[in-house]
């Protein structure tokens, strides 16, 4: 099928709809929240300590989660994450007027968050997936990724404006966006996820019994925990570069982060285009190498134009990544495992990232930021080389 034929899918349409303001509240408060802190703190450790707690449900829940996304009605836990998302960010938002007191209160809920978003997203891919047929998986995937992008340029941009004009908006705007986004995906008809008899832990032993045996996919789990690790440093610690060293106001900021989001677009627009051209493996080994070129500019660059143009390589490598590695685990994967596949995959592919970001955030009083992005530049230098000698190489 034709990619213009999803859009004669009623269910795939509704998804969309409420994609679009999930997209939006979602960049907003994921810029918002570091800029946040800065403004509460003025610190790069609480900065990565807060991204680090936010992933800490992925790496402990995700793989248990997706299991139970398996049983479920998927569209109706969708809600009920969205809402519990809504609950929470007006709490933080009520809160926020106690300032740098309130942090304790602002790590609590931020996990609860993040492992409410992972329940929608892990939910969210099995839909799309009973949804759709194999052929509009990729393509599918690469229309959700460009829309986020294209909110991650209104996104930054707007989260700058508005605290700059008061620190709350930032939460409050998030808040009822997400509100809409759980509306939308009222009266989405899926089916009930049956149990096995086998029951909850054979179902999760069976998991990981077909993820191992999906060699590419499982050799492209590991590489991607040291990507993730590595990318993840980068985008916080160069936000805090921004505000700290070059000084930038946090509206020059979300700005930049706005305009640089294109090279997303561009990227989703592309994936599908140049995986066909080049191949799953090929591309990804090329945009890792690109990603790396990226970095070292944004570790030593200081102009503005330079700065944006390697945010949005940066971008526009990250999007096309995603692209491919979230669409082969769609292709590859039967529909009665996607949501143990995507729990234990996403489980794995933030096994790094706490623990990188904490050593990151420690080593910042010690060693020049360049010197940490420039790290993790020549860390992406090396997963090319081990995507290369990976199963994932031979994949179209």
């Amino acid at each position: 099928m034709s990619t213009p034929s999803l859009w004669q899918h009623p269910n795939f349409r509704r998804l969309y709809a409420s994609t679009i303001s999930f997209s939006l509240g979602t960049q907003i408060y994921q810029l918002a929240m570091p800029l946040i802190l800065y403004q509460l703190t003025q610190s790069a450790g609480v900065m990565t300590g807060m991204r680090a707690v936010e992933l800490l449900p992925n790496l402990l829940l995700a793989m248990f989660i997706g299991v139970w996304v398996d049983r479920i009605d998927r569209g109706r836990w969708a809600r009920f994450a969205i809402v519990g998302i809504v609950v929470l960010t007006g709490m933080q938002a009520v809160l926020l007027e106690n300032g740098a007191r309130a942090l304790s209160f602002f790590f609590i809920t931020a996990f609860l968050l993040m492992t409410l978003h992972y329940l929608y997203a892990i939910c969210r891919m099995g839909m799309l997936k009973e949804m759709l047929p194999e052929q509009m998986l990729l393509p599918a995937t690469g229309h959700l990724t460009v829309l986020s992008q294209v909110f991650s340029i209104l996104g930054p941009a707007l989260a700058g404006a508005v605290i700059s004009i008061r620190m709350d908006l930032g939460l409050w705007l998030p808040m009822l966006a997400m509100l809409l986004a759980a509306w939308l995906l009222r009266d989405l008809q899926l089916p009930v996820r049956k149990p096995d008899a086998d029951g909850f832990w054979n179902e999760w032993r069976d998991g990981w019994r077909v993820l191992v045996a999906n060699k590419p996919l499982w050799h492209l789990a590991w590489l991607v925990v040291i990507i993730n690790g590595s990318a993840g440093v980068v985008d916080v610690l160069f936000l805090f570069r921004a505000r700290d060293q070059l000084q930038l106001s946090a509206a020059e900021v979300g700005l930049m982060y706005g305009v640089a989001g294109t090279g997303g677009v561009i990227g989703g627009l592309l994936a599908s285009r140049l995986r066909q051209h080049f191949g799953l493996g090929r591309l990804l080994a090329l945009e890792l190498g690109v990603e790396a070129c990226s970095m070292l500019l944004l570790a030593w660059g200081s102009s503005i134009p330079l700065l944006l143009l390697a945010l949005a390589i940066n971008s526009f490598c990250t999007v096309i990544g995603n692209v491919c590695i979230w669409g082969y685990r769609q292709e590859s994967t039967d529909s009665r495992y996607i949501g143990r596949i995507s729990g234990l995959t996403g489980s794995l592919f933030k096994l790094l990232m706490p623990v990188s970001l904490v050593l990151s955030g420690a080593l910042v009083g010690d060693l020049p930021l360049a010197w940490i992005l420039s790290a993790c530049a020549g860390t992406h230098f090396l997963l090319v080389v081990g995507t290369r000698v990976s199963a994932v190489y031979g994949v179209e």
